[in-house]
């Protein structure tokens, strides 16, 4: 039996683990199985043509304006699991967390989950950014990487990543919204040197593991079929408020997903969210 079906994870060498940390990004091959990628296209398609978790605002246009009316450019969802368990138990979960400790050590835990769609022909490009990036005041992560597996063989044609070797080493590059519409959840910035991009064409199932400070985009889908990717974060997490204010790019956003979310909560927990946005917004940045 294979290992990783037996639940012992994929075990990385010494080698690999040394290109993560030189380059910002390691390709693992075959960290799924056929007939898991079958079932997850199925129930990945279901998920996003059903919209599940738009009104709470899981499911959202990460380059457009958010209107349910009209077809979405980049439809990403946040944990999918949430709305289809198949997710909780799954090879590429068991893997994912396996690497995941033998590269960030033991306290490793599982930070995020998410789902993007690349429509067929028309799927929108993903902006170069990093994924340190979004995150928000209070985030007490020491160090964070992400597991990025594409449901089916992904190259240039269809949008597979693009990696800048090298820039998890730093700095955070400014970020903007696309567009610089603060309505947009997405977020990009303008690399130094796109001539060091390194595209990453993959297998369905296999997965590229990426640093967080690690430069990255994708390109638009022009083939007929749709580009569909799974992705899992991980990070140690400290007792200690690692960022202590959000960064000017975030505290701007006024998003049609975040109104969705805000409509989901308890007149009280909204209430609060309300004023740890304005607490940060006014008092750290001004």
């Amino acid at each position: 039996m294979d290992p990783r079906d037996a639940g012992q994870g994929i075990s990385l060498t010494d080698d690999q683990i040394a290109s993560f940390w030189r380059d910002g990004f390691l390709v693992v091959k075959e960290a799924s199985s056929s007939d898991e990628l079958a079932q997850m296209r199925t129930v990945y398609d279901r998920l996003f043509s059903s919209r599940q978790g738009w009104d709470s605002g899981d499911l959202f246009d990460m380059v457009a304006r958010d209107d349910f009316e009209r077809r979405l450019s980049l439809p990403q969802m946040l944990w999918p699991s949430r709305y289809e368990p198949f997710f909780l138990d799954t090879i590429v979960r068991r893997n994912a967390h396996s690497m995941a400790r033998q590269i960030l050590g033991a306290s490793a835990e599982n930070m995020n989950e998410h789902a993007i769609l690349k429509p067929a022909t028309q799927g929108a490009a993903t902006p170069w950014h990093q994924d340190e990036a979004f995150n928000r005041q209070g985030s007490g992560f020491l160090e964070s990487i992400a597991m990025w597996m594409p449901l089916q063989d992904v190259n240039e044609a269809n949008g597979c990543l693009q990696y800048i070797p090298k820039s998890h080493l730093g700095p955070l590059y400014p970020h903007h919204s696309p567009g610089n519409d603060p309505t947009i959840h997405g977020l990009e910035t303008t690399p130094p040197d796109l001539s060091a991009a390194v595209p990453v064409p993959m297998a369905a199932g296999d997965v590229v593991i990426h640093h967080s400070l690690t430069l990255h985009g994708a390109g638009p889908n022009f083939t007929p079929g749709p580009r569909r990717s799974y992705t899992l974060g991980f990070g140690v997490k400290t007792e200690r408020n690692l960022l202590t204010r959000d960064y000017p790019w975030n505290i701007e956003k006024k998003t049609a997903r975040e109104t969705r979310y805000l409509k989901s909560l308890s007149a009280r927990q909204r209430m609060s969210y309300k004023f740890k946005r304005w607490l940060h917004g006014h008092k750290l940045w001004n």
